[in-house]
């Protein structure tokens, strides 16, 4: 099998997202995978995560015996000099992000990235749309979720207010976050706790304060799951620019499998979601029960309303219903909106998302004098 290199760009434990779940599922695939972490380190190391996935710290993978053809994964356009360093027989762009507003200083790196990549991906429409005018070999890809770590139950966390409706929010505590929107709707729900759970990215402190608002910072991937499901409603509360134009939020697939009602703005993605759950499942309720898009402050707040008057119905119904289940199965059997919103996830896997990168690599041949090669390789 082939071997994968992820240079160095996000740390392997730093907000666990498209990188470093694609890099885990690959090498469970059987690539070999090293993943360089960024930083100096006192000592060069190499640690081994899983079967065929190495983090290299300080130590480059060229320097490591591995077998060919040997790949590089971009995600960022401005490394696209590390062509030149890795000596790759394959170059992968995985595009994640729009080169735009706060990104925007990565536009000038574009074509040349994709110039020197033979094989494309995008995670959202937008971006799959304007790179396929620029590049013959681009796939739509979208992120995905590791199912079962989102969906298995969990006991709550010592540190989320006690008594309280939570509403919440996971994931990058950023500038293009609509704060304007949300000390308008947090203010009109003064009866509500709203949690926010992330790492400050571009902003130096956490933009809100109030009784009911409570900020916990970062939280290790392996414990997140334990928060989302104690929220009643999961919040995508993106401004409307033309960056998050081409946002594919990860928050939505983890809030799907932990079974939480959403509630975001009107983001492309999110329509395209809400829109195919519509037609495909065409639920005996209203999708906006699971999925629910709002403009505006007032919208916005309207929305959360009636999703927290959903979220006590379900309450009141388990407390009438009194069975004797246990409280998954309780869960499954009266809660339709979870049904679909797990059902969702489940067919939205990282797993299944490399399994396309998989076959497209397969299928893929470098040149003439490679393919021979390439083809022994996947073999």
């Amino acid at each position: 099998m082939p071997t994968i290199i992820y240079p160095r760009a996000l740390p392997w434990n730093w907000m666990v997202q498209r990188p470093q779940q694609l890099m885990k599922e690959l090498a469970t695939l059987g690539y070999t995978v090293f993943y360089e972490e960024p930083g100096s380190f006192s000592r060069s190391q190499v640690q081994k995560v899983a079967d065929s996935l190495y983090l290299c710290r300080g130590i480059s993978p060229l320097s490591l015996e591995h077998s060919r053809p040997r790949i590089l994964w971009l995600n960022f356009p401005q490394h696209y000099s590390f062509v030149e360093d890795y000596r790759p027989d394959l170059v992968v762009y995985d595009c994640a992000d729009e080169a735009k507003e706060e990104f925007s200083s990565w536009g000038p790196y574009i074509k040349p990235l994709l110039a020197k990549s033979h094989l494309v991906f995008a995670s959202a429409q937008s971006l799959y749309e304007q790179l396929a005018k620029e590049h013959p070999q681009v796939t739509l890809l979208p992120n995905g979720v590791d199912f079962f770590h989102f969906a298995h139950p969990r006991k709550p966390p010592l540190d989320l207010p006690e008594g309280k409706i939570l509403v919440g929010y996971s994931g990058a505590i950023a500038p293009w976050l609509d704060w304007e929107l949300l000390e308008k709707v947090i203010a009109q729900h003064p009866q509500v706790h709203f949690i926010f759970i992330g790492a400050l990215v571009m902003l130096k402190n956490f933009p809100l304060q109030g009784p009911n608002v409570t900020y916990l910072g970062h939280k290790p991937y392996e414990v997140l799951p334990s928060y989302i499901q104690q929220f009643s409603v999961g919040l995508i509360p993106f401004k409307l620019t033309s960056m998050t134009q081409g946002c594919n939020p990860i928050k939505l697939y983890e809030y799907a499998a932990a079974g939480v009602p959403i509630l975001g703005t009107n983001l492309p993605e999110l329509e395209k979601v809400q829109n195919s759950l519509k037609e495909k499942e065409n639920p005996p309720f209203p999708i906006e029960n699971a999925l629910s898009l709002a403009n505006g402050p007032k919208e916005f707040s309207t929305q959360l309303r009636e999703l927290l008057k959903q979220a006590r119905a379900k309450e009141k119904d388990l407390e009438e219903k009194n069975l004797e289940e246990d409280q998954q199965n309780e869960n499954n059997c009266l809660d339709p909106v979870k049904d679909l919103l797990q059902d969702f996830a489940f067919n939205n896997t990282w797993q299944k998302r490399t399994l396309v990168i998989h076959s497209i690599l397969s299928n893929y041949q470098l040149s003439r004098s490679t393919s021979v090669t390439l083809r022994r390789n996947f073999e």
